[in-house]
């Protein structure tokens, strides 16, 4: 008899839980990242052609804040510095 109560009472918050899941979800609605992004053309073996214009003394390229998530669907890009 205690089993049958129990498990009436286990079902029952599980129920109340499924309940307000679904309540929440329709009350506040999604809201869409504000962040933009660009595609960009890559060549044949995958690299991206940068050019920097009117640049007349050295460029701080000292990276010092990424976004956790900035690479999480890419693979990592190889940067080949040419001077």
């Amino acid at each position: 008899m205690k089993t049958d109560l129990y498990t009436k009472i286990i079902l029952t918050i599980i129920a109340a839980a499924l309940t307000l899941n679904l309540l929440k979800s329709s009350i506040t609605p999604a809201m869409a990242d504000g962040k933009k992004y660009v595609t960009l053309p890559v060549n044949a073996d995958g690299s991206i052609n940068v050019n920097i214009n009117k640049v007349n003394e050295n460029l701080d390229v000292n990276i010092k804040n990424v976004d956790r998530n900035a690479f999480y669907y890419t693979s990592p890009i190889p940067v080949k510095i040419n001077q």
